[in-house]
């Protein structure tokens, strides 16, 4: 290792080194806290999560008095999604950042759908200059950059460049940081997963263009400390660090990373700190690149990494209001309760500059709360879900698409009101062009409904309603055509029953989920929009390929290239209350 670094805990700190007894009985009162409450409670409070859906690796700022976030996408287009607050509670859509995912690489393309599991996670958004900036690396395509002067415009996008003026088209490099000194110098923190999983620190231009220090080639090694001036200077040598965050405040650097395995330091959130980037030499002479000097590190709070994964939220960024509070937006990693990982929203207190997470703080340690007071109050509530009568020119920003869609195959003007969709021939769900969607949102109850016109139906093709994950979990129920005729079809990953044969003087068909907190879907289906009929067929949402769950509709025809369906509506419901 070339870096050093001593472990600092402030004599107001030591008591957040607590015994694995209570490690345990913290355990258990974390899993008591979940229930179907979340966000704006509409009395001034509001409850964790902040958001109950698949909104990971939450990267929050401010701008003002509005807030931003960005969260990831993986193979879902558009891809980086950017969320906009006005009191870090309510969040709703803003925009996204990559419009075409087959820029960055074909296999995005609704013909070979083969990112899975991989696409664009864990983005960085900050505010320079006069711009919004976002940092991500796609994970087999290497570090990429996007500027813009607002999110719900649209975003310049350039693949970051090394030394050598390459493309930096690595592999499995992950969640960079950018961050901009007075001194007018830039860096970028980024990590590269692996069985040498540690967190480094590049120089780089002030247009965020080119690292100063990278080598594609050294880069794309495999399993090694990469080495400066060709991979940066490791800043981290930990196993399993990621989430890199870099800030700077009252003088000090802040180095922010999570470890989750148990080879580094141990499961949990870390800040380094210093008053110098690259920390300081014993002599108290700054660090410099390929040379750095001693950090303090703090861990946040105390937890393990079996069971509850972590005692506060982890991957995720520090936030302040205009007044100078702080607080912290991290993803809760919980195992066998959530399938989601979903936003939280943390208080944090500075003692001796460093950051203490949680509320109720007591001897320099701060307590995970579920239910706290709005840190401001008397805006609306929104959220980043929509019910849609398709009656708009352009689609709302909140759909999706599982990979990049086929643009011809879908339109909102040839049935004016209406979602035409047209099928593509695919072999199978997970390679089905064109199926829109938006994340599920666990609560007490969920529902969603769509109405859908078969008249444009042929031969081979299937439609309806689906819950899924990333490529590794699906059902699905609607119709499906053969031999001119119409018949309601279930079908969970690969198994298929027939249900029912569909009314003959109907084209017109409803079709409903209903999700508890059991994360249990429960499927139904209408004729007439007023009496539905519940299916005895029962699936339980899985987490697959680091996504959870997304609701959408679908179709496609496993013969030929034909046919369509027109959506008339969906309607989303949550009681979130």
């Amino acid at each position: 290792m070339n870096l050093n670094l001593i472990i600092y805990l402030p004599d107001k700190i030591l008591s957040m080194k607590i015994m694995l007894l209570s490690f345990f009985l913290l355990s258990s009162q974390v899993h008591a806290q979940e229930t179907g409450k979340w966000g704006d409670q509409g009395n001034d409070m509001f409850r964790n999560p902040i958001i109950a859906g698949d909104y990971s690796d939450p990267d929050p700022i401010r701008v003002g008095e509005d807030y931003y976030m960005a969260v990831s996408t993986f193979e879902s287009s558009p891809g980086v999604t950017i969320l906009h607050s006005k009191d870090l509670v309510n969040w709703e859509y803003s925009g996204s950042v990559f419009s075409d995912l087959t820029k960055v690489n074909d296999a995005f393309r609704w013909d070979q759908m083969e990112r899975y599991g991989e696409g664009a996670f864990a983005p960085s958004l900050r505010y320079h200059e006069n711009k919004f900036w976002v940092f991500v690396n796609f994970y087999t395509d290497g570090f990429y950059m996007a500027t813009t002067k607002h999110p719900s415009e649209k975003w310049e996008i350039h693949q970051i460049k090394d030394k050598k003026g390459r493309p930096l088209r690595t592999l499995y490099w992950t969640d960079p940081c950018p961050f901009w000194d007075e001194d007018g110098k830039a860096y970028l923190a980024a990590s590269r997963p692996g069985d040498v999983w540690y967190g480094y620190l590049f120089e780089m231009t002030p247009d965020g263009r080119q690292l100063l220090d990278a080598d594609v080639d050294h880069m794309n090694e495999e399993d090694i400390e990469y080495k400066y001036p060709m991979g940066g200077t490791l800043y981290s040598p930990f196993q399993s660090t990621e989430g890199n965050k870099i800030y700077k405040r009252n003088g000090f650097y802040y180095l922010i990373h999570i470890e989750f395995l148990p080879d580094g330091q141990g499961c949990g959130t870390y800040v380094m700190r210093s008053k110098h980037i690259y920390g300081l030499k014993s002599d108290g002479k700054p660090g410099s690149p390929g040379d750095p000097g001693k950090y303090e590190i703090y861990k946040i709070g105390e937890d393990g990494c079996e069971g509850i994964n972590q005692e506060f939220p982890g991957q995720g960024g520090l936030v302040n209001t205009p007044d100078d509070r702080w607080f912290w937006i991290g993803q809760f990693n919980r195992i066998n309760i959530d399938k989601y990982r979903v936003p939280h929203l943390i208080p944090v207190t500075l003692i001796d500059d460093w950051p203490v997470f949680g509320a109720d703080v007591r001897n320099g340690k701060g307590y995970m709360k579920w239910e706290l007071p709005k840190p401001i109050d008397s805006f609306p509530m929104v959220y980043p879900f929509i019910s849609d009568e398709f009656d708009t020119a352009d689609l709302n920003p909140v759909w999706q698409w599982n990979h990049q869609p086929d643009k011809s195959k879908w339109t909102l003007s040839e049935h004016p009101g209406f979602l035409r969709m047209y099928a593509g021939k695919a072999s199978n769900f997970f390679k089905a062009p064109n199926t829109i969607n938006q994340r599920h949102f666990k609560s007490d109850s969920t529902f969603v409904t769509i109405k859908i016109l078969t008249t444009g139906m042929t031969d081979g093709q299937q439609a309806g309603l689906s819950h899924f994950t990333g490529g590794t979990s699906y059902a699905k129920f609607g119709i499906a055509m053969n031999s001119g005729k119409k018949r309601l079809v279930y079908e969970m990953n690969g198994k298929t029953s027939k249900i029912d044969k569909m009314e003959a003087d109907s084209d017109t068909l409803y079709l409903r989920t209903r999700v508890k907190m059991d994360n249990r879907v429960n499927w139904y289906y209408s004729y007439d929009g007023k009496s539905f009929k519940k299916l005895k067929k029962t699936y339980d949402i899985e987490s697959g390929n680091f996504r959870g769950n997304m609701v959408g509709i679908f179709t496609y025809n496993t013969v030929s290239e034909s046919g369509y369906i027109d959506v008339d509506w969906f309607e989303y419901l949550v009681h979130n209350k």
